[in-house]
């Protein structure tokens, strides 16, 4: 089983494969919501082995992620930006808003798998044998977290028209309440 695996963090924005600008409408996709449940109580087993904070799940970070994962399945890309080229960051906060906050900031970490089964842990576990992904999955700074796991029998592009699964994950902080005048 091949991964694909790629991380952004706060307003750093790491590009692994251009977008296509061959979008398919005729790319069927299925929501894997059982397995995204899975990621984030593994993540949180992991996190609380290592005596950090657990993870909230986040449903607009889960929408966001949800969205993204979609998104790159139809269109047969695969990075953090938008096809568009909208950054992460700003596609997050459509969802996830920094407004009313005196502190915001979000991460990502992308997988990608050839096939149509993949669990929970080898997700975390792939994340966690790359150092940088090791350090956005484990970071202390993350309070909220969304996944997006979704699962196309013939993903186009990047993807090379094979079965494929893509999983965006989703973080973010948002702390105090700014002073409204």
């Amino acid at each position: 089983m091949r991964f694909l695996v790629a991380l952004a963090a706060a307003a750093t924005a790491v590009l692994v494969s251009s977008p296509v600008a061959t979008p398919s409408s005729q790319t069927k996709v299925e929501r894997r919501a059982v397995l995204e449940a899975a990621v984030v109580q593994e993540m949180n087993r992991v996190r609380a082995a290592r005596g950090l904070r657990l993870l909230r799940a986040a449903p607009s970070l889960r929408s966001a992620a949800r969205s993204h994962s979609e998104a790159m399945l139809e269109r047969g890309f695969f990075s953090h930006d938008s096809a568009d080229g909208t950054a992460f960051s700003e596609r997050i906060k459509r969802y996830y808003t920094s407004r009313g906050f005196e502190r915001w900031s979000v991460g990502e970490a992308l997988m990608a798998s050839q096939g149509h089964v993949v669990d929970a842990q080898a997700i975390v576990e792939a994340w966690l044998e790359s150092p940088p992904h090791r350090a956005i999955v484990l970071s202390p700074t993350w309070r909220d977290a969304g996944i997006g796991v979704l699962y196309a029998p013939s993903a186009p592009a990047t993807f090379g028209g094979t079965e494929a699964i893509v999983v965006t994950a989703d973080f973010g902080l948002r702390e105090g309440r700014a002073e409204t005048s």
